[in-house]
């Protein structure tokens, strides 16, 4: 089956998740239109950490994304398993697919906040290389990195258990981990996969060499995380009978 036509298939549902981060995005701006006025000298890391508490992504985010994605499970049907003489093929379909719809959420999640940055910092600040560096990473980096990382989380974890409640879960929980030791005042702890997000936001006042440094730190963590769970997801699949017939989801 091809990705065109996977795509089309819950279309309505992706549109919608994509419409209703969109509005809690410029929802955000507008409410915080009257402080970024109040704050002398705005830098581009006071915009974005308005834009993204942790509490956002536990309730918010990180579920419009995960219902997002379960749209994909149309491929763990036991009639397309079947038609692939390699589960590897299909995982590899299933990241591709994955990877493209954590693509268009970012952008979707990203254009209220960009447009906010242009108002408010202005053109010529933004085109300076170190902000140019920040949001660069920020949005087509990091935060791609950290919905990819749910995203597989979430994949692996409905196929095996045949429970997509199971993969919400687990998503859910990957994601919201930070917000939770947040919860309990353990908040020094609480960069596990999003709170890196917010640290990463506030360490920009760093010089510049140190900020590029740690940038490379932390977009080198998630993408080894990811390939981490990418890999031991394949072990995993390797080990799965295919021909046991019982790969339709429960919901």
């Amino acid at each position: 089956m091809q990705l065109e036509k996977i795509l089309s298939i819950g279309g309505k549902r992706r549109i919608i998740g994509y419409l209703m981060v969109l509005a809690f995005n410029i929802q955000i701006a507008i409410l915080a239109a009257k402080q970024m006025e109040s704050i002398n000298n705005l830098h581009i890391n006071d915009i974005y950490i308005l834009f993204s508490r942790l509490i956002y992504f536990a309730l918010y985010y990180i579920p419009i994304f995960l219902t997002i994605i379960s749209v994909e499970d149309i491929l763990n049907d036991y009639l397309i398993l079947t038609r692939l003489k390699d589960l590897n093929i299909w995982w590899k379909k299933k990241f591709k697919l994955l990877s493209l719809d954590t693509g268009l959420y970012v952008i979707f999640l990203e254009l209220p906040i960009i447009v906010t940055a242009i108002i408010y910092i202005g053109v010529p600040q933004i085109l300076e290389a170190k902000t140019l560096v920040f949001m660069a990473a920020a949005d087509f980096i990091i935060k791609y990195l950290i919905f990819l990382i749910i995203g597989i989380i979430y994949n692996i974890s409905s196929f095996v258990s045949k429970r997509q409640y199971i993969g919400f879960v687990a998503g859910f929980f990957a994601g919201g981990f930070d917000y939770i030791l947040q919860l309990c005042n353990l908040d020094r702890y609480a960069m596990t996969i999003t709170g890196m997000l917010l640290k990463f936001f506030i360490s920009s006042d760093l010089p510049t060499g140190k900020f590029l440094s740690l940038a490379i730190v932390y977009c080198f963590y998630l993408v080894f995380l990811s390939l981490f769970l990418f890999l031991v997801s394949r072990e995993i699949l390797r080990k799965i009978d295919v021909g046991r017939g019982d790969f339709k989801l429960k919901r």
